[in-house]
């Protein structure tokens, strides 16, 4: 069907992990497009959320400093983390961007950071499992639903993290053979600049460390010093932001200030499943005012004050939201009625099935891992066991998953390579002999 010449082109891109990264971004860039084309700004069909990174971005571009988060809301804020509306509110300031284009931008942004995520995912996946498989998990990333619908519907930085979480685990693997200094630096502010963009990271740091120390082999003492160095510069290059906050919102907040909210949110009365969305400060004006007049330290304690001891009065009630947000996280039970454009696609029953099945293949793929080459996998196993821990607390949805899906892409190309090893290896049914 295909001249040997065509399949040796075709062959030659998919081997290409630059085309794979070039695709995903076009691919994104379309399904942009098509969102965008012919829509009414007044009234569009595909509304993009994230409303809290773009004003505090509108602040940032009109010298205000990181302040307002919320309509009404005049005062500074560590509600979220900086990196991300600070990178908003430079495309503000370079293109003189309006509301609609500042949601141009970072969709675009998104496209380019999902994109990109292809490159460490193929990485990985060679380090670990061998070629075939990083190509598959990066081509497999460039179509992935999620990687793709993401980006789109949220102006927030999910993709950024997954990013960064996928560089950072990249990372982490070459200074296994690394005793560079400049190396350990460079470690301690990557993972610095991950705290300041989702400090959730966070959780992975000292599991990374203690990989890298037991992993290792060499000298003792120089290990202990890289280390030392690292969390050093780590802790060094958030420090200013921790000064920022302490002054700024009048309270001691590592990164951002929301937790205790985030926490109640999802262990109140009010819960009937995952979460109360509608007590939110953003949808709820006495809980705006509460906050305003409490300052957003006092009022995030007082809120994690309430929250355990909800917790502490009602742990069946607790342990059954905890069960549902565990379900959620890998089957999207309750964040497909959510999720905005999920329901004008009318997805919601696909997209259960569709995470299900992907949550599926990439559980046995980590199995198979673990059996196959389970000191190497330990670092993305980690990422998938723990880095959703504090949303079981608190609550779930599938942008919160997001910075762990490149690993659980990862895990389900291997699972699908491995099964399909198994059919290549059998053997063929032998002719049947002729009668006599």
């Amino acid at each position: 069907m295909f001249s040997p010449r065509t399949k040796r082109i075709v062959a030659s891109i998919l081997r290409s992990p630059s085309f794979a990264v070039a695709f995903a971004f076009t691919l994104r860039i379309v399904f942009l497009w098509l969102t965008h084309h012919h829509e009414d700004r007044s009234n569009p069909a595909f509304e993009t959320v994230g409303l809290e990174a773009r004003l505090v971005a509108f602040s940032l571009a009109q010298g205000k400093g990181f302040f307002g988060p919320y309509p009404g809301y005049e005062a500074f804020t560590a509600c979220v983390a900086p990196v991300y509306p600070f990178l908003l509110s430079i495309g503000i300031k370079l293109f003189n961007l309006d509301a609609f284009g500042v949601t141009v931008f970072a969709q675009a942004m998104n496209c380019a950071f999902s994109a990109a995520t292809c490159w460490p995912i193929f990485v990985i996946g060679k380090k670990v499992f061998g070629e075939k498989a990083g190509l598959a998990s990066a081509w497999l990333w460039a179509f992935l639903p999620y990687a793709v619908l993401l980006p789109l519907e949220w102006v927030w930085d999910q993709s950024l993290s997954a990013l960064l979480l996928a560089l950072i685990v990249q990372t982490t693997f070459a200074l296994r053979e690394s005793e560079s200094s400049l190396s350990w630096t460079a470690y301690g502010l990557l993972w610095a600049f991950a705290a300041l963009t989702n400090p959730t990271l966070c959780l992975l740091l000292p599991f990374f460390l203690g990989w890298l120390i037991v992993r290792k082999s060499g000298n003792a003492r120089q290990l202990t010093a890289l280390t030392a160095r690292a969390v050093f510069v780590f802790i060094l290059a958030l420090l200013p932001w921790t000064i920022r906050n302490y002054y700024a919102i009048d309270g001691l907040v590592f990164v951002k200030s929301n937790f205790g909210m985030e926490l109640w949110l999802g262990n109140n009365p009010s819960v009937k499943k995952i979460s109360t969305p509608e007590l939110h400060p953003i949808n709820n004006l006495p809980q705006r005012i509460s906050l305003i007049l409490s300052g957003e330290p006092n009022y995030n304690r007082e809120r994690q004050r309430q929250a355990i001891a909800y917790i502490e009065n009602h742990p069946r009630a607790f342990l059954k939201n905890f069960s549902d947000r565990f379900v959620d996280t890998w089957g999207a039970t309750y964040d497909s009625t959510v999720e905005p454009w999920i329901s004008i696609l009318r997805l919601e029953q696909a997209d259960i099935w569709f995470c299900a099945a992907f949550s599926f293949l990439s559980l046995a793929g980590l199995v198979l891992a673990l059996r196959a080459v389970w000191p190497d996998s330990l670092p993305l196993v980690m990422c998938v066991v723990l880095f959703p821990i504090p949303y079981y607390l608190t609550h779930t949805a599938l942008r919160y998953r997001h910075p762990i899906d490149p690993f659980l892409t990862i895990f389900t190309a291997y699972a699908i390579t491995r099964l399909l090893a198994v059919f290549a290896r059998s053997p063929k049914c032998a002719p049947a002999e002729p009668h006599p």
